[in-house]
């Protein structure tokens, strides 16, 4: 399974279009996000990136990648916000202090 960090790097590098402005925007070094681009190539066990002197663009698989990468990340996220809400809606409903959950 890729983890959110490798997806979010990914979506991040599909928006920015460069290793230097990916790293900014996700407040890392460009080697961290080389290193991310490399293992999220192997993760998916496919060729994600055209890789040229200088320069690193994202294949038509690459880019097909990202756009669902950025669907995955969006559902966590849905995921944790209905999870927190329904524990906020679970404390307000719960007894007294008195009763204990068994």
């Amino acid at each position: 399974m890729v983890n959110n960090y490798l997806l979010q790097a990914l979506v991040t590098f599909s928006q920015c279009g460069t290793l230097s402005k990916t790293a900014k925007q996700l407040g890392i070094t460009q080697p961290a996000v080389t290193h991310a681009m490399k293992k999220i190539e192997e993760e998916f066990g496919v060729r994600l990136f055209n890789r040229t002197p200088n320069r690193l663009t994202l294949t038509k698989t690459g880019l097909f990648a990202a756009e669902e990468a950025a669907k995955v990340l969006q559902t966590n996220q849905d995921y944790l916000t209905r999870v927190r809400n329904f524990d906020q809606i679970n404390q307000r409903s719960r007894w007294p202090s008195t009763h204990r959950d068994h």
